[in-house]
């Protein structure tokens, strides 16, 4: 009766999220992600440490680091069905022929001939692949939006799997894999507190044996999910002193979740007249996603209205002229790279706007400490950054570059609650900073055994911790 947990990507940081779970010789693979920061064969897990056939793929999100090396797993591994959920499925499919597109420039202007992984025609067989998961409409609720599991999924070895709707983003699960009085709960990424449009996570009843957390929060004490109302209120006074002044608003924010929670916000900010009606500009990947939202609808609350994705124009070529252009009339932009990478549209961007002191740069989710965004946001007057290898650094006098905390994740103290709730035997720790698995390890250390998960590293869940 031996399990144990391989991390394959995704430890003690986030990125090319993917993990092997052996079950009596039975091999499941959570996620398929690439590395938003690593370029190459640096951004892959660490597939090479599959030695077996696999025996289904999970899917619990269509973020790129829980995605992005789907094609590639499923070329190695073509007799391993992927499930998802339905939503999923759909999204996921349309941000991989983004990165088709985004692999083919960088092999052109970056040098990576290894690039591209897969191409466009490797993603046209694999939508026939992927098996689609509906969620069941979450009994005795009244909400529109609200679901609860999957259906229950029986595999080889009297395993069974089932997904659980974790929050996050539109069609994001947790995974609740059992195996007679064996049961390991992975959460994924996921958020305990509805979103605008996304209900909160449904957190499973009964005996947690094992518990694989995401810590994408663990180690800032500054984010409580609970101030959320707070925070967009913050939002709107800031926003309102520098449109009213005659200033531009970038919120750099991923194409996927955050760009749609932020037109719902800023929608219905405006139409309370708590913000300017101003121009809303979009980049073109976060338009796609967002008829995605559109489809997919019974998913959301109750509350989500179309016509709050309908408003904003797309953002088209993004050259010196052009952004010049952009900014001299008061405007929202909601560009990504959430966390600014080089050469996205929020970093060609915020390359004028720092220079100025007129516009404000409103970070709204997670930044990576090894990212141009983090080191934006911690820039000070008179400070130079280059915001692109290439390229000339810009001095920095803007003092209108603030964050507020409209995160998708939960906090480092519902991470805690969902543990102590759940009181599993064992915990392991991925998808985050190792300081705050740190935290998190002596924090909980005393209830459970807790590891933290470390890429290239199997942790042998025996017996006796059962």
């Amino acid at each position: 009766m031996a399990w144990s947990f391989t991390v394959l990507g995704g430890g003690q940081e986030i990125g090319a999220n993917s993990y092997l779970l052996q079950i009596d010789g039975v091999s499941l693979l959570l996620d398929a992600g690439l590395h938003p920061k690593k370029y190459g064969l640096e951004s892959l897990p660490e597939y090479p440490l599959i030695t077996g056939e696999v025996e289904a793929i999970f899917i619990s999100h269509a973020h790129l680091d829980h995605v992005g090396s789907l094609p590639l797993i499923n070329r190695q591994q073509p007799q391993a069905p992927i499930f998802a959920t339905i939503p999923t499925k759909d999204i996921a499919l349309r941000m991989l022929h983004n990165t088709v597109t985004v692999m083919n420039i960088f092999r052109e202007e970056k040098g990576y001939l290894e690039y591209p992984f897969f191409g466009h025609e490797d993603l046209w067989p694999l939508k026939g692949e992927i098996v689609g998961l509906e969620f069941t409409p979450l009994a005795g609720s009244p909400a529109a939006g609200r679901r609860g599991p999957s259906e229950r999924l029986r595999l080889r070895g009297a395993i069974q799997a089932h997904f659980i709707p974790s929050g996050h983003i539109l069609g994001a699960a947790g995974l609740l894999i059992r195996q007679r009085k064996r049961t390991l709960y992975y959460t994924g990424d996921f958020s305990l507190r509805d979103q605008a449009l996304i209900s909160g996570a449904v957190i499973p009843e009964g005996k947690i044996d094992t518990l694989i957390l995401e810590c994408t929060y663990a180690n800032d004490p500054n984010y409580y999910s609970r101030n959320r109302q707070k925070e967009i209120e913050a939002f709107a006074g800031e926003a309102t002193r520098i449109l009213s002044a005659g200033g531009c608003v970038l919120i750099p924010a991923f194409a996927l979740g955050k760009t749609q929670e932020l037109l719902f916000i800023i929608h219905r900010l405006m139409r309370r007249g708590q913000i300017p009606s101003v121009p809303l500009h979009l980049s073109g990947l976060g338009k796609s996603i967002t008829e995605i939202y559109q489809d997919h609808r019974r998913y959301l609350r109750s509350q989500a209205s179309p016509l709050s994705f309908e408003l904003f124009s797309v953002l088209g070529l993004l050259d010196d002229l052009s952004i010049e252009s952009l900014l001299k009339e008061p405007c929202l932009i909601v560009a990504t790279n959430g966390m600014m990478v080089e050469n996205t549209p929020s970093a060609r961007i915020a390359r004028w706007m720092v220079q100025e002191e007129r516009h404000g740069i409103f970070f709204c989710g997670y930044i990576d400490p090894d990212t141009l965004g983090y080191r934006v946001f911690h820039s000070h007057r008179g400070e130079a950054i280059a915001f692109s290898p290439a390229g000339e650094p810009v001095k920095v006098i803007n003092p209108n570059i603030k964050r507020f905390y409209l995160s998708s994740h939960a906090d480092r103290y519902e991470l805690l609650e969902v543990a102590k709730r759940l009181h599993p035997r064992n915990i392991i720790l991925v998808h985050g900073e190792k300081d705050g698995m740190e935290f998190l390890q002596e924090e909980l250390g005393r209830e459970s055994q807790v590891f933290q998960g470390e890429k290239g590293k199997t942790i042998s869940l025996a017996p006796s911790f059962f």
